[in-house]
């Protein structure tokens, strides 16, 4: 009987053991299963608090490094190092340069104006000096000359142009104003008609565009003549000095 309770007693105390052992094991487990969740915990705690120390452009260079070998880090790296001016070369096309197409100069057309009418000078260009006028009595510039002819003798376009206007002057009577290139303007006043022509018309060199008259009321004293007048680039000229030299 006695031997029964030292089998019994001694298996007893195997169970104990046993599952003293396996408490131990467990607590040990939990222990290990702690400090591993403590030390994660940790490590992510460094991870966020470098994440948020870090630069959107480290961010970038942490990300796009992540998973690549040492080789193709130090090439990115070296793509990084190249001047601002060479990358925005290579990305931005170069502008299309404009052909400008060649214009050739534009020569002046050669003039050879010639005297209206034949006759005699009654008066000459003057801007400088005086001229006595009969019809008012005083000495003036005369910025025209006056050659006489009878009276509807006919008056020729002094060189080739256009008709810019048919008036009647109170102070020069009957005038035709014509164009010409190169900034030059004919004005043929003390005209009896201008019924040849009329306004925008082109005219030749030698076409006849009215007749001499005498409705001039600042020159009604003198005898039947035309009163030519010259501009160029709006400024008055004598026109003997661009006549052909007969």
């Amino acid at each position: 009987m006695s031997g029964k309770r030292y089998v019994s007693s001694s298996l007893d105390k195997q169970k104990i053991y046993y599952i003293m052992g396996v408490c131990a094991l467990i607590a040990l487990i939990i222990l290990i299963f702690g400090l591993s969740l403590y030390r994660t915990k940790q490590k992510a705690n460094i991870e966020i608090s470098e994440i948020e120390n870090i630069t959107p452009s480290d961010a970038a260079i942490v990300s796009t490094t992540e998973d690549k070998s040492i080789n193709e880090v130090e090439n990115e790296n070296k793509i990084n190092t190249i001047p601002t001016k060479t990358i925005n070369e290579i990305i931005t096309p170069e502008p299309k340069k404009e052909i400008t197409p060649e214009v050739e100069e534009t020569k002046p057309i050669e003039l050879h104006f010639s005297v209206p009418v034949k006759g005699e000078i009654l008066k000459d260009y003057a801007d400088s000096s005086l001229v006595y006028s009969e019809t008012l009595k005083e000495w003036t510039v005369h910025l025209g000359i006056d050659i006489k002819a009878e009276k509807g003798s006919a008056v020729v376009a002094s060189e080739q142009g256009t008709v810019e206007s048919i008036k009647n002057d109170p102070r020069y009577g009957t005038t035709i104003t014509l164009v010409h290139e190169n900034g030059f303007k004919t004005i043929y006043s003390n005209l009896l008609s201008a019924d040849f022509v009329s306004e925008g018309q082109t005219v030749k060199k030698g076409q006849t565009i009215g007749s001499v008259g005498d409705s001039a009321a600042f020159e009604i004293s003198d005898e039947p003549h035309l009163h030519f007048e010259m501009e160029k680039d709006g400024e008055t000229v004598n026109p003997s000095n661009h006549w052909e030299k007969e």
